[in-house]
Order: structure tokens, then sequence, then C-alpha cells
């Protein structure tokens, strides 16, 4: 059944005030548009001119509420957190997306929003250094308490979730992005013809004035290129000025430029935003380089991008995000460290006579920052809240039978365990699944509880779900009801348990396992119809892990997790050897907490000394410098990035679940055999020996078409474990 899809959009940002944040509002509003949402947007400030407000109100599925502040211009974020309530009380919004830190911790601060809030958050953009302790509890509130975080880029969202750890996992990438409209003419820029007396060369700026965007530098570049034998003018597009805490006279500086009255030089004001899109596409260079300082931005500028996509290439600062985009031979890079009016004059002179065709190329480089390519992006990621895109219309994905599913009267469902960290997943589906009500029975510890709390949600549940098979396993299956459903979920460790046997488990209807492995033991060990028992696995997020893969993947082995021993990192270095013998460019790089950091294992002889000699023999062998120990982090989806072979060396696991979303990022797995890995990973991916592993590595790795194979092959395989095929699977549990 077709659904509509309602978001809410706020910008902590005033629209009478024309600069990169302002024109993201109507860009984002106008993309969800697209994507087929009905968009509600939320002004911060009283409407004083309507440059950008003014056709953010003519789009096609945009409503704009207006503010109403109290004896001031604009809301503040507390205020903005009001009226969004109050239009969510009214509308019931599937997304609320807000733009701001402080914004974010007042949405946040209400949980009925919370759950809907995407936060987008761009203060921290210039890299770790950023990261005070104030602004890092500040960030970590929002992430703690929101539904999904938003990043610029693929370097912006690794810092987010590395040193937000609650980021981890569910930050998406909100790229820029240009208006479909926004396109070169016929003809494109000709510079070669340009930097004459009867055709100068039309160079433009648009923006704020602020020192670190160098505003106060540009209009010296007109006299400098005119000594080099380069006619130039140059427009200057604004008319707000920054002050500088740093240098108080700084913008008094600027204003003095500004009416100085300088020649070929044109100071045009504050225009709309199409006007301004005009003047860039009858210009010929976009002046954005920007101090040395901003080198660390993990931001892309939309000015950049937009002159881009009118074929009017920018003078930017060449650094590795640039490069990225633009390719390290982009003629009009320039060196902020050495950013003297003369000294770009220079660059520009140069880059002139060996651009090119640049024109087109920069328009085709910017096609995926189109609005309607961020419309596609926004669909996909409505599917990570159970929301699907498909013959032209939304419906929610995952549902209860319509005999279930009553508003009026809930299904009762019951979560109970002592420790919930892997059914993260399944929490978040039940809060949101139309007609279930979640409640959450916590054992204080595995044989420990509140009989008379437990008592109170047996009697309210329709449904009870027991996480881990134990004592609660035990206790729930002795004194649920008989119209009441019983699931209980088991992971490895219950079988080792001598309390397993106590479950009454003719009166469970559905026991879940992780795995084929867990599966045939559970079958092993109770008295237990194979009707009875289904395997759900463990859950893993396609559309988090296929991130942008980082060059020379390849030749980069990821071990994820060495403690205990029976993890066998003895395999992987051994493995690391065999491959620097034929070919020194393999690194190994091993993530997780180091085995002192485990007391009761650290504890036992047998594994200290074992490990102390593992150490020592790595620190005196050749393959010292190229193994990296990296700290235990939520971060899997940056991490994976840079990993080309994902290492199951194990002597036993239930599911291991890294080398699973190694797959899903496209790291070619590696699995030595063991009970059960081949049904979890697949025959193909499975070796005898180090020996068999390393042979199959280097032929790979000689085979460009093979490589390519196989890593599609392991995303493949591991499709059936995406978070909206187990949602499914929960969903006929919960059920019957």
């Amino acid at each position: 059944m077709s659904r509509t899809v309602k978001v809410l959009v706020y910008g902590d940002v005033n629209l009478n005030v024309i600069d990169g944040s302002a024109i993201w509002l109507p860009s984002i509003s106008e993309a969800w548009a697209k994507a087929g949402a009905e968009v509600h947007v939320q002004l911060k400030g009283v409407e004083r001119r309507d440059l950008l407000s003014g056709p953010l109100r003519k789009l096609a599925g945009v409503r704009v509420f207006d503010a109403h502040p109290k004896n001031r211009e604009t809301l503040t974020v507390e205020e903005a957190a009001d009226a969004i309530k109050q239009l969510d009380a009214s509308h019931d919004y599937d997304v609320i997306l807000v733009r701001g830190i402080q914004a974010a911790i007042a949405i946040g601060n209400r949980p009925a929003l919370a759950a809907k809030l995407w936060a987008y958050v761009t203060e921290y953009a210039y890299g770790p250094d950023h990261f005070d302790e104030a602004r890092r509890e500040r960030i970590g509130k929002i992430a703690n308490s929101a539904r999904f975080m938003l990043a610029q880029t693929e370097e912006a969202r690794a810092v987010l979730e590395n040193l937000i750890p609650d980021a981890a996992g569910k930050t998406l990438l909100l790229r820029p992005m240009v208006p479909d409209e926004v396109r070169p003419g016929e003809e494109p820029h000709n510079l070669a013809a340009r930097g004459t007396a009867e055709n100068p060369l039309r160079l433009i700026y648009t923006g704020k004035f602020a020192k670190a965007w160098r505003t106060d530098l540009m209009p010296a570049l007109v006299g400098e290129l005119e000594q080099l034998g380069v006619h130039a003018e140059l427009t200057m597009v604004g008319d707000k000025v920054h002050n500088e805490p740093t240098d108080v006279d700084w913008a008094d500086n600027m204003r003095d430029i500004m009416a100085a009255g300088l020649p070929r030089v044109t100071w045009a004001g504050a225009k709309d935003r199409a006007t301004s899109l005009q003047m860039v596409a009858d210009s010929d260079l976009l002046l954005s380089w920007r101090s040395p300082e901003l080198d660390l931005s993990l931001e892309i500028s939309t000015k950049v991008l937009e002159s881009s996509a009118l074929g009017v290439p920018a003078v930017i600062n060449r650094t590795p995000m640039h490069e990225a985009i633009f390719g390290p031979d982009y003629p009009f890079f320039v060196d902020a460290r050495t950013d003297t009016p003369a000294e770009i004059a220079r660059k520009i002179r140069d880059a002139l006579r060996a651009s090119g065709d640049v024109s087109r190329r920069v328009e085709a480089i910017i096609q995926p920052y189109r609005i309607s390519s961020r419309a596609d992006e926004l669909r996909g990621y409505l599917r990570r809240i159970g929301i699907e895109w498909a013959d032209g219309e939304f419906r929610d994905s995952a549902v209860l039978p319509a005999s279930l599913a009553s508003p009026t009267k809930p299904l009762k469902v019951l979560l109970a365990g002592h420790d919930l960290k892997f059914a993260g997943e399944l929490v978040d589906l039940l809060r949101r699944l139309p007609g279930v009500e979640l409640r959450i029975d916590q054992w204080e510890a595995l044989h420990s509880h509140n009989e008379v709390a437990s008592q109170k949600a047996l009697e309210w549940a329709d449904v009870i779900i027991c996480e881990w098979a134990g004592s609660n396993a035990v206790w729930y299956s002795r004194h649920k009801k008989p119209c009441q459903r019983l699931i209980v979920r088991l992971h490895m460790f219950e079988f080792r348990g001598r309390w397993l046997g106590n479950i009454a488990t003719e009166n469970v209807d559905l026991f879940v396992t992780v795995s084929e492995l867990t599966h045939d033991l559970l079958l092993e060990r109770l008295d237990v119809d194979a009707s009875k028992v289904a395997i759900i696995p463990n859950t893993l997020s396609l559309a988090d892990l296929q991130r942008e893969p980082l060059a020379g993947r390849e030749y980069r082995l990821g071990l994820v997790g060495f403690v205990p021993l029976l993890k066998r990192p003895d395999r992987a270095l051994e493995l690391l050897g065999r491959l620097r013998e034929v070919d020194d460019r393999f690194t190994l790089h091993i993530r997780g907490r180091m085995p002192w950091e485990f007391p009761h294992l650290w504890q036992k002889p047998e594994q200290r000394e074992s490990y102390l000699d593992m150490f020592a023999k790595l620190g005196a062998s050749d393959l010292f410098e190229a193994v990296a120990i990296e700290p235990f982090g939520a971060d899997m989806g940056s991490w994976f990035r840079k990993i080309g072979w994902t290492l199951s060396p194990s002597t036993t696991e239930s599911f291991h679940l890294a080398p699973a979303e190694g797959m899903a990022s496209g790291a070619v797995p590696v699995v030595w055999e063991r009970p059960g890995a081949e049904a979890t990973f697949g025959e193909q991916f499975l070796v005898r020996d180090t020996a068999e592993a390393a042979e199959r590595i280097l032929a790979t790795v000689r085979d460009a078409e093979r490589l390519t194979r196989l890593q599609a092959d392991a995303m493949s395989a591991v499709s059936r474990f995406d978070e909206q095929v187990v949602e499914s699977a929960w969903v006929r549990a919960i059920t019957g």
C-alpha cells in the first residue's frame, strides 16, 4: 500500500543573509521534493527580503512556515524546537532534518522528535584538532539521540565516526548539491581567447567577505594580471562583511577597499540566487582560493560546484579533496601558502595557457552533485527507516499483517535480557514498526532480575522475545501464558551453560539462532522439533558499509579482533610473511582490544605467555613495519574502506560478524575451514591453510577482472544479512 513521506526541514540559518549555508536550505528542500516527499520548511528568521525565501516558496511540493520570534529577528533554538514540535503534532513527520549543532541538541532533547531527527552538523569541519571536549560532548549528545547524522563528505564522516562512537553506523552522506537546471550555455568558455584588451578575462567572486576567504586580496589581482599582460576585470557579488575576532580592523579595511573605486573592479552588492548564477555564467573564472588554514576543511564549496556546473572553472586551493574531485592535473589549483596576489596572478596566467577544454571538463565532473542525484540518494536512505520507493511510490517495507496492525489495539512486544548489545537493530525495528508497542525487561545480570517487574511485564505482553537463552528464557518459558508467543534467541555461549536444559521447550514457540552452526547445535542439545527453529542472522547495513573504497586496498589485509588465541592471529602474521616474500606492498591491519584489556584472560598463564611470545617475535622480525595494530572503534564502515582482504582465521566462531561486514564493503574474505564457515561465507571463500590463502591472494591481485568479480561475489553473498531482509524475517517470527 502506498504512503506519503513527510519531511520537515529546518536550518539554523537566516535566509535574509546569502551564504553557502543559507543556499543549502532551498537546495535540500528541492531534493526532498524531487525524491517524492511532502516537504515543510520552518524558517528561522523573519522574512525581510525574498532573495532566497521567494524561490523556496515557489518550489513544487514545498510548504514554508514563517518564523514568529519573540521581540527579535530570529528564532532561538528553543523557540525553533517548540515550533517544530507543534508542526509535528499536526503533521506527524517521518523525517525532521535539522542543520546546526544547537538546534539539533534542542530537537534531540524532545524524545518524540529525536526518533525522527536527521542531524546535519558541519561545525566540526576542519579536522580532529577542532574537536575540543566541549564540542565532542555536544555532538556526542546529538549522535546519541538522533536517528541519523549527516556528513558532507567521506572525510567528514570518517572524522565524525572516529571521534563520536555513537555516530558510527548511523551517519549518512549528504553531499553538496547543484540544481539540475544550472548548466552551461551551448558554447563552452574559450579561456585561451580571453585576457586581451578587447576580450578581458572576466573574474567573479560571490559570497560573504571574510579574511580567510581572501576577499581583501582579490581586487589586487586585476593590477597584477595587467603587469603580466593579461587584461582582466573583477565583479564582487555580496554585501555581508564578516567581523574577525582576531583582527578587529579587518572588516573596516575591507569596507575601505570596497569604497575605493578601484579600476575594473565592480562591487555588485547582494543579488538573488538566479541573478548571481547568471553573473557567474557570464564570467570566465570564479575566485575561490582561501587561507591555508582551510586546506583541512572537510567541506566542499557549493559555489565552486555551481560555477563548475555552469562550465566556469574556479581558482581553488590544491587539497586532497579537490584533487579527488577535479583530478591532480586541474590547471587552476593554487598553493595557498604562497597566496600573494602576484603569485596567484602568475598561476592564472600559466593556467590560461594550459587549460584546454576545461569548461566541458568541470561541467562533466559535477554531474554526481546534481539535485536529482541527491534525490535518488535520499530515497535510498529512507529504506533504512523502513520506507521503500517502488514503481513510483513509497510504501512501508516491513509491516505487520493487517489483522494485527491496529492503531487502537497495538501488538505488545516485550524484549527481555541482561545484555542487548546485539539487539540494537531489533529494538529500532520494534520501536518504529507500525502497530507495535515495545517494552524492555532489562535484567540486572544473566541470572539476576526483578521478578516483580518481570511479572508485570509478562501480564502486559502479547509477544515475548528473550535475547540470549539464559535464565530469562528459563523464567519466561515457565511463566508464559498459553495465549502468548515466546521467542528465544541464542548466540553461542549458551551451549556452555548448565541452565540450557532447564528451558521448558514445549512452551517456546520459536527458537532463533544466528547461523547454521548454532541451529544444528540447538537441535543436538535440546529436544526441539526443527520446525520450531529459525535462522535469523546478525544484521548488516549494506547501505552503510558500501562506501567509496580507498586506493591500494587490494594490498591491505584486515583482521578484526585477535583475542582470544582461538582467533588465530598467528595465521594472519604467517600469511603476511608469505605475501611479502613476493610483494612488499602488502600490509596487515589488526583492529581490536589488546589481550591485557581482558583481565579474566590475561590472568591465564598460557594465554598471556603466548601473546607475549607473539609480540616479541613480531618486534624482532621484518614484518614489524608492515603490521598496524589499531585500537577498537565503532567506525567500521570507514575502516573497511582501506581493507581489500578481510581475514577470518579463527578455529571456531558462531557467526563472525566482522568478516561479513568487510564483505559488505567489498573486501574479499579469506576464511580458514571450520565448522559452520561454509554456510556463513560460501565455499569459494574458504581455504584449507595459510599457503592456499597466500596463493589465492597473489593470483587475484595480478588479475583485476577476477578481483572485481570476487568483490561483487562477496557483497552478494552477504546480501541475505542486510537489515531489510533480517527485519522481514523478524516480522514473520513475531507474528508466527
